[in-house]
């Protein structure tokens, strides 16, 4: 008997039709005989709705404190009273209100303290999963199936980075299994909280960015599942955003390396952290779509046969910045620069790319925009002593730019792709303002004029993955 893992994103679970929807997709996979355990989300824009309530508190006010109450209240009952009735709708119920009964009361804690720590918004951001979990969980005992709610501080270990924690595998599969195990030999469906998990001491930590499909990947690898499937709003990894290039298609297969560089640089499926517990236990990762489950999906794996088309598909990162540091010609400039990659490290900020000219001895940073104002204050604050004597020119920042990754495992060894690429962009008279390639050569990035993006990825779409280029 095989164990598959589904995990359901917010807007998944965003309504009582969509609930039961997912409940039955879950159903009806236990009854071919294997075992399930759902991971799930919080509704959509809950944790948005919550975060925005603390903040409210934090600030001191009340009256937008007790709306975003009001509307979590209101948004859960709702549910509650299109899905259940009865003694059941009172029991869902009740939970509901104690978990905002709980979120009430840290509110008004907060309100009187003025101020949050990480430690204690990790304690109040995740009982949005505490709701949906509960009302998930007996959802499916409404369709006869046997759910039950599984606090996710009982089996996902991690440290005590509030915030952005990190799991303790070990941790997490010895719990995992102490607790799913016997649920799962009793013909139960474990419905368990996304987002959070909780140190060695009992303080719940939430998974930072990504963390409910971390949460999904995390069970699967701990209980050593058969596969991951990720339910979603779209039928899987594409070519290219739709929007975008309305001949876009699904990709039927990806490598865990390709999910990774496409989640790095734009494609927003699944978030490229929650690959990693799958991609070291070799575990399959399906991305697929709640409302229309008949479609196959995308399947992520280890490896996959060499294939006639080298590029896979085309993303992009809009709204980026090239920030520029230049030093005099007779510093060396190596030892600045890896002073300034281990500070931006230990800030947390990831660089999209970077290029370097020796002869000029620059380096070009390729970031976020949000990210751009940080990074310039750490260099000003780490180089202050070179940047006032000379030995570092002021730091340049060009804004509204776009960066454009065009990716695939087949384009290693190929010839020709730099050439096709560049003469697709020039073509369309667009120039380039920096460009990178990794040893891998899994992806070429490159930057351009945030106004022409769409125009470039169109392009460079059709001439590698259109109807003539894939003949």
């Amino acid at each position: 008997m095989s164990l598959t893992v589904m995990k359901f994103g917010g807007t998944s679970v965003g309504s009582a039709e969509r609930i039961r929807q997912a409940a039955s997709i879950v159903q009806r996979h236990a009854q071919q005989g294997d075992q399930v355990v759902v991971v799930v989300s919080a509704l959509s824009k809950v944790t948005d709705l919550i975060l925005s309530v603390l903040n409210s508190a934090r600030l001191g006010n009340g009256e937008v404190m007790e709306e975003g109450l009001r509307q979590l209240s209101e948004r859960h009952e709702q549910v509650v009273s299109e899905l259940f009735q009865g003694h059941t709708r009172k029991a869902v119920s009740a939970d509901v209100q104690a978990t905002l009964n709980h979120m009430r009361d840290f509110c008004a804690a907060l309100k009187l303290l003025g101020s949050a720590t990480p430690q204690v918004m990790d304690m109040v951001l995740p009982l949005g999963e505490k709701m949906s979990a509960h009302i998930f969980a007996a959802c499916l005992n409404e369709l006869g199936a046997k759910g039950t709610f599984v606090d996710s501080a009982r089996i996902v270990a991690t440290d005590d980075k509030f915030g952005d924690a990190v799991p303790d595998m070990e941790a997490t599969s010895r719990q995992c299994r102490e607790i799913l195990l016997p649920l799962l030999q009793q013909g139960q469906i474990p419905v368990v909280m996304g987002y959070s998990g909780a140190t060695a001491g009992g303080q719940v930590t939430t998974l930072g960015r990504g963390g409910s499909d971390y949460s999904g990947t995390i069970v699967g690898a701990a209980m050593d599942a058969h596969e991951v499937w990720i339910w979603t709003d779209v039928d899987g990894v594409l070519t290219a955003d739709p929007r975008v290039c309305p001949d876009a298609v699904t990709l039927p297969e990806v490598t865990f390396a390709e999910a990774i560089e496409l989640s790095y640089y734009g494609a927003k499926v699944i978030h490229r952290k929650a690959i990693w517990p799958t991609m070291d236990r070799g575990i399959p990762v399906w991305i697929k779509n709640s409302f229309k489950p008949e479609v196959p999906g995308t399947k992520i794996v280890e490896s996959l046969p060499e294939s006639p088309h080298p590029v896979k598909a085309v993303t992009a990162v809009t709204q980026a910045s090239l920030v520029t540091l230049t030093t005099r010609r007779d510093v060396h400039f190596a030892e600045i620069f890896g002073r300034l990659f281990l500070r931006l490290g230990h800030e947390h900020v990831d660089v999209l790319f970077s290029t370097q000219s020796s002869s000029e001895n620059s380096l070009g940073l390729v970031l976020r925009e949000p990210d751009t104002e940080q990074v310039v204050r750490a260099i000003q604050r780490l180089f202050r002593t070179e940047l006032k004597h000379g030995i570092l020119n002021p730091v340049t920042v060009h804004r509204d730019i776009a960066v454009i990754a065009v990716l695939g495992s087949g384009m290693k060894g190929y010839c020709g792709i730099l050439g096709r690429l560049f003469s697709v962009v020039a073509r369309n008279n667009v120039s380039v303002i920096a460009v990178a390639q990794g040893a891998s050569e899994l992806n070429i990035c490159f930057a351009v004029t945030n106004s022409r993006v769409d125009d470039v990825v169109r392009a460079v779409h059709q001439e590698f993955l259109g109807a003539e280029a894939a003949n």
